[in-house]
């Protein structure tokens, strides 16, 4: 987090002047925080929520105690998380699904329990439900899984609020838009989500999102162009997988390798995002349609519900363009972003400031804010 410089003797320079640690700063914006919005919103329980979910231990008298289950939703085996542990208390209120990323953990991870239970103490049942993306596997059976549990969930509590996070973000999206959930989705939250997994390969491997025309410059996570790789291999079958990663290692030349191998070949190494729809094109018909399955703006259906958007500034795992994309594709999402995050966390690195904070932490309170009150 970096050393705080604190000055000896009364003869210390400016320039060794105490600097306040990120810590500081982030408790310093949290106080101010819930300063405006005692006076000036209704967004407290928001704030609450947020600071709970993040780890910070603020005191929330009005809370509910929290029960964690296992149950099983549509087939589905999720963990419930229940305001006093009745979930009949809530049936007038809309169900949030919480449907995490790429997390080893998976339903066990820190964040996403602090998160649920953050989100419950607030009155509202939640539930996570056991899918494959949490070992970064984007598959069409996790849909089906969502769409299950949403349509169960919807028929205790008349609407249910999708609450996605990074690739679960993009999940969350595809299934809000099947016809079997029309008018069962009150709300769709995403955080750090994708609108095309083209795009993300596109800068990853080039370091540009191209969205309409304009080249939105990124900066990703070193291991961005390997994920993308290993997830284009991991749809061939292994005797293609094998050619394509010989040629990969430069242990076999391109020019072997069949025309949409080449195509797969490329879109893990080309330096051109002008070149990525037409090697999307021409690579195998499973990359293609595994492409469009997983992608909000490709998968097709009718997103109706009203969908909010949050991405950081300076996201190393999903580009900033992705948002953008998102923003183009569905003329309903409110797009919001934020600088003191990373990916869907605070950034421990960066100080931006105390008034930066401040602003990061209304917006994502008003995010929760909305998450409550979808209807």
């Amino acid at each position: 987090m970096g050393g705080d410089p604190t000055p000896t003797t009364a003869t210390a320079t400016s320039s060794a002047r105490w600097r306040p640690s990120r810590r500081t700063i982030v408790v310093t914006a949290l106080v101010v925080v819930v300063v405006a919005l005692w006076l000036l919103s209704g967004r407290l329980v928001g704030f609450a929520v947020v600071a709970d979910g993040l780890g910070f231990d603020v005191p929330r008298p009005m809370a509910a105690d929290v029960e964690r289950e296992q149950v099983h939703l549509g087939d589905i085996e999720v963990d419930r998380y229940t305001p006093d542990g009745d979930p009949q208390a809530t049936t007038d209120q809309p169900a949030i699904l919480l449907v995490p990323g790429a997390t080893p953990a998976g339903r066990d991870d820190g964040r996403v329990v602090d998160i649920a239970e953050a989100v419950a103490a607030a009155g509202r049942t939640v539930v996570v439900p056991e899918l494959e993306v949490y070992d970064e596997d984007l598959v069409p059976e996790d849909l089906d899984r969502l769409v299950a549990v949403t349509s169960t969930l919807a028929d205790g509590h008349g609407t249910v609020t999708l609450a996605g996070f990074s690739f679960g973000g993009s999940l969350a999206l595809v299934a809000s838009a099947d016809d079997r959930l029309d008018g069962q989705v009150a709300l769709v939250a995403t955080f750090g989500a994708y609108g095309d997994l083209a795009g993300v390969a596109q800068a990853a491997t080039t370091g540009v999102s191209l969205v309409d025309g304009e080249r939105i410059p990124w900066e990703p996570d070193p291991r961005a162009a390997e994920v993308v790789r290993d997830q284009l291999l991991g749809l061939l079958d292994d005797e293609d997988a094998a050619a394509v990663a010989e040629v990969l290692a430069d242990e076999r030349d391109r020019s072997e390798l069949s025309a949409e191998l080449r195509a797969v070949h490329d879109l893990a190494v080309h330096d051109d995002p002008e070149r990525t729809e037409e090697l999307v094109v021409g690579a195998p018909s499973v990359v293609r349609e595994r492409i469009e399955a997983v992608s909000p703006l490709r998968a097709g259906g009718d997103l109706d519900a009203r969908v909010v958007a949050l991405h950081a500034r300076d996201d190393p795992v999903i580009p900033f363009g992705e948002l953008r994309r998102l923003e183009a594709g569905f003329e309903q999402l409110d797009a919001r972003t934020l600088v003191t995050f990373d990916h869907v966390g605070l950034d421990d690195e960066e100080d931006q400031g105390w008034w930066v904070t401040v602003r990061d932490l209304w917006t994502i309170s008003g995010f929760v804010h909305e998450l409550l009150d979808a209807s």
